[in-house]
């Protein structure tokens, strides 16, 4: 129920009406708290960067938001117990959102919207000497906000917070040379940080 919920959320979220704003392209610094539930308890803190913008549709108030980037993991806990990151790959991020995007002065404009990430990462380790890998797939229901401020008409400090919510997760096993594929019924939330600067258009 809870995530049927999300889902129609992000639908009104993005026909809604929208404010008018410019729009950017730039790059973010991130810092999230992860938090998932399931069969194990996982605390996970990552650190990345973004590309990221809203594109404006003509001289329509819809915008449509855009991320991409990657970040690493920096601490993790299993059920409370605190777990080498060292080794850890890469997590890849990708996103869309519609956008509400209110001007609020001539320096200040804020948006808020909803929509979809896709993340992929991989954890790996080892078995009584048997090296392997878990790659997981995970789509999530994202809520976005972002305050620009407008140094020039082409240049902006943009940060904001997202907050995402897990809808499906799928786990890739690789051990020994055979793989299997297992699919998770996970509950929790990502709250993530984001700082960066951005070229207005």
């Amino acid at each position: 129920m809870k995530k049927m919920f999300i889902v129609v959320a992000i639908v009104l979220l993005s026909t809604g009406l929208l404010f008018a704003a410019p729009s950017w392209i730039g790059v973010q610094g991130t810092a999230s708290v992860k938090q998932e539930t399931g069969t194990e308890d996982h605390t996970i803190i990552p650190i990345g960067l973004n590309i990221a913008g809203t594109i404006g549709i003509g001289d329509s108030p819809v915008g449509i938001g855009f991320q991409a980037g990657f970040s690493k993991t920096a601490i993790h806990q299993r059920d409370g117990e605190e777990l080498e990151v060292e080794d850890y790959p890469l997590t890849m991020n990708v996103g869309a959102t519609g956008k509400f995007m209110l001007p609020l002065s001539d320096l200040l404009s804020l948006e808020l919207g909803a929509g979809l990430m896709y993340e992929r990462y991989a954890r790996t380790g080892s078995i009584l000497g048997t090296d392997y890998v878990i790659n997981f797939n995970t789509l999530s229901a994202i809520l976005a906000s972002d305050l620009l401020i407008h140094l020039s008409d082409s240049l902006a400090i943009v940060g904001g917070v997202d907050v995402a919510f897990p809808l499906t997760e799928q786990g890739e096993y690789t051990l020994g040379g055979s793989s299997t594929t297992v699919d998770y019924d996970v509950e929790g939330y990502t709250i993530t940080g984001k700082l960066g600067v951005a070229l207005s258009f």
